[in-house]
């Protein structure tokens, strides 16, 4: 079985910021995974001491994913 490796490309403070980039990178087949977004779209005063919202792919991606951001 293939080990699956994730790296971050991206942290935004808002999640609304984080979705349009998220549906960009999808729209060139990149798939993303959000972390913490949960959590600052529950109280978006969190956002700074958590580190912002991150946009993760898998590291096979990365290098197409950092060209089209």
């Amino acid at each position: 079985m293939e080990e699956m490796t994730f790296r971050k490309i991206a942290t935004f403070q808002y999640s609304s910021e984080a979705l349009i980039f998220k549906g960009k990178l999808e729209s060139e087949g990149i798939k993303v995974f959000m972390r913490d977004n949960n959590t600052v779209d529950a109280n978006p005063m969190y956002s700074n001491a958590i580190g912002g919202i991150k946009l993760f792919v898998k590291s096979k991606d990365f290098v197409k994913a950092n060209d089209v951001l």
